[in-house]
């Protein structure tokens, strides 16, 4: 019987997926089966995984799926007791995995996520509070310092602690989880993992941060440099969930703002093009954007 199904989606990240699927060879001593849904990389990293690893699942998309449709390809497949949603970007450290899943193994835990750390081993912001209106705006203008709450700055993050959600970087759950919950969103982008983890948190479940097990995270490697997808996809996440889970008024007041955030960047961003290229493809994805803030695309574009 496999103990854990390991499912990482990947994308043109055939050096740091190899550094993943090296740091799970040599920490992982359960049972388990490593599922990779590669997006159509053109990277070599099919090559990689089947001369290298060639114990590894493959999935091969003929198209970027995005992130939850992926992860979805492979949970419908996976046979583990537990499944652990990994990003390629990551590594981990000690024994994380063991320690994620005797917390499982003797707890009442249903969803548990490590301490991610940055490259440079610094502690990573991967727990927050569920999006509120209030987050929403300071966020949006640049007053993160409002957002002590959202971000868990009123726990002591060295000790396990209740949260509301976590990074889909690392997330360890029981099999049963999807039974009761469900997929991940589809429609959604870069807001799938707190999504799922409202839902489990409105089914009762029980999520724990756990920061007894740490795991390197090598954050934002897969969209860098592409701003028509980070940034766009920053402004109508936000929308799509407020759209989906709470009322007509935070959601009209969501896209007003988010409207009023793009047209100010897309200016500024703009005025400063022809000074740098950074600022210029900027503009251009703020400017894409734009006319889709009142009628967010479904899933990733």
């Amino acid at each position: 019987m496999i103990d854990i199904s390991i499912i990482i989606v990947s994308y043109n990240v055939k050096d740091l997926l190899k550094k993943c699927l090296l740091s799970i060879q040599k920490y992982a001593t359960n049972t388990i089966e490593i599922i990779v849904v590669d997006n159509d990389s053109k990277d070599g990293t099919i090559e990689l995984i089947k001369t290298q690893f060639p114990n590894t699942i493959i999935i091969a998309n003929q198209k970027n799926n995005g992130f939850p449709k992926a992860n979805n390809q492979a949970f419908r497949i996976a046979k583990g007791k537990y499944i652990f949603m990994l990003n390629p970007d990551t590594e981990l450290i000690d024994n994380a995995l063991k320690k994620l899943i005797t917390q499982l193994e003797t707890t009442s835990i249903d969803i548990i996520a490590p301490k991610l750390l940055n490259t440079d081993l610094s502690l990573q912001d991967s727990v927050w509070r569920n999006p509120s209106i209030g987050s929403f705006l300071a966020e949006t203008f640049h007053m993160k310092f409002l957002c002590k709450k959202k971000y868990y700055l009123d726990q002591d993050k060295s000790q396990p602690f209740e949260a509301e959600s976590f990074s889909g970087a690392a997330i360890l759950f029981r099999r049963e989880v999807l039974d009761r919950i469900g997929l991940l969103d589809e429609k959604l982008f870069w807001i799938e993992d707190i999504d799922f983890c409202y839902r489990a948190k409105k089914a009762s479940l029980k999520l724990v941060y756990y920061p007894n097990a740490e795991i390197i995270h090598h954050i934002g490697q897969s969209a860098k440099n592409n701003y028509n997808i980070s940034l766009s996809n920053q402004v109508f996440n936000k929308i799509k969930f407020f759209k989906k889970h709470h009322s007509k008024t935070k959601w009209g007041i969501v896209v007003f703002f988010s409207f009023v955030h793009c047209l100010f960047k897309f200016f500024i961003f703009l005025a400063l093009s022809p000074f740098s290229i950074t600022y210029y493809r900027k503009a251009k994805a703020y400017a894409y954007t734009l006319p889709k803030v009142f009628n967010p695309p479904i899933g990733i574009k």
